[in-house]
């Protein structure tokens, strides 16, 4: 986060058609591309821990614990940092692909360890949470500001479609090569979204803030802004319950339906599709729920029905009827997620505004 003022968007009516922007497809592309390659991974890493390298409880607990280290201990860091965001963006695509490759080398020499993968997940989650901040700042100085929320809407739903093709796409090629070199789809996937960044036209504003201290003080500035304004300070502080909740469901869920439940890997591949498709639902349909009742209201709606979602999980047993029901379960909860990120994405990118006394925010 930098002291100076974002470049002007360039002007545009609410009416103009987004895909005019030749940046924002740009973006768009990339960042479709990597999502797609992530939910490749999200399907076929769970599978060779569990299936191939015989994974206990404990060990996947701490692959999951692993991969959520670093999005705890460098949000603040990554945010600071984003001064060149395109560079940050395309360094952190280039780490993901280059560490992510080094799994079906070790796969296809006989040498692949669980201790690899946790350092694999480890690294990759760190040059993931440098990619997200700098692509999240990125975005308001693509298009103008009364695009700002459509395009955000745009991305979620396309993000969401992504993940559902991607998670099938993981499936197949789990099938077809094996979990290890399925994960090659994902190393594309980065490689592409560093090209399209790379492709970016859209001028940054220099930092002004001289290179000393340059870290500490842009961490302070961002903790500052985050607390001067209430709607920031609330969403992070239900990011944080939110996801500390969700890793720990997620720790063992891979682990639960691959061997409890007894998916195969087609299957488990399926199951994630259909939150995908939730996922992109929710992206679509929250424009429209939020001008209706508000963007408090429905995030907070979303937030109360998802923990019903997981109720199918405590009572489910092997066989084709519980494994539809999980499926249709993670569909409404991705639903949900969907919905709620796509509004908290406008909330976050859109500029500050304090209300005078006695007006509606």
């Amino acid at each position: 986060m930098t002291s100076c003022a974002e470049p002007p968007a360039p002007p545009a009516s609410s009416s103009e058609s987004l895909w005019r922007h030749r940046d924002f497809r740009r973006y768009l592309t990339g960042q479709t591309a990597s999502v797609a390659g992530s939910s490749i991974t999200q399907m076929a890493l769970p599978v060779l821990a569990v299936l191939h390298l015989d994974a206990t409880a404990a060990q996947v607990a701490w692959l999951a614990f692993l991969g959520q280290l670093p999005p705890a201990l460098l949000a603040l860091h990554a945010g600071a940092l984003a001064d060149s965001k395109r560079r940050q963006m395309i360094t952190g695509d280039l780490v993901s692909a280059a560490v992510l490759a080094t799994v079906p080398v070790a796969a296809a020499l006989g040498t692949l360890t669980l201790t690899q993968l946790m350092i694999v997940a480890v690294v990759q989650g760190a040059a993931s949470v440098l990619h997200d901040a700098a692509a999240i700042s990125l975005l308001p100085s693509l298009v103008a500001r009364s695009l700002i929320q459509r395009s955000n809407s745009r991305v979620g739903a396309l993000f969401a479609i992504a993940a559902t093709a991607g998670s099938h796409l993981g499936a197949a090629l789990t099938a077809v090569l094996g979990p290890a070199r399925a994960l090659l789809g994902d190393v594309v996937s980065f490689l592409i979204s560093a090209a399209c960044t790379a492709r970016i036209q859209a001028r940054e504003p220099a930092p002004h803030r001289p290179k000393a201290r340059r870290l500490r003080e842009g961490i302070g500035e961002g903790l500052r802004y985050v607390h001067g304004d209430e709607r920031l300070k609330t969403l992070t502080l239900v990011n944080a319950t939110t996801s500390f909740a969700l890793g720990l469901l997620n720790t063992l869920w891979a682990l639960y339906l691959l061997r409890t439940i007894a998916l195969g890997e087609t299957a488990f591949g399926v199951v994630l599709g259909l939150g995908a498709l939730g996922a992109a639902a929710g992206a679509l349909t929250a424009p429209a729920l939020a001008r209706r009742w508000g963007p408090g209201p429905m995030m907070l709606t979303a937030l109360a029905i998802t923990p019903l979602t997981q109720l199918p999980l405590l009572l489910a047993s092997p066989g084709l009827g519980w494994q539809v029901t999980i499926g249709a379960a993670l569909f409404l909860q991705l639903a949900c997620a969907g919905a709620a990120g796509t509004t908290q994405r406008f909330v976050r990118s859109s500029p500050r505004h304090r209300c005078r006394p006695g007006c509606r925010p």
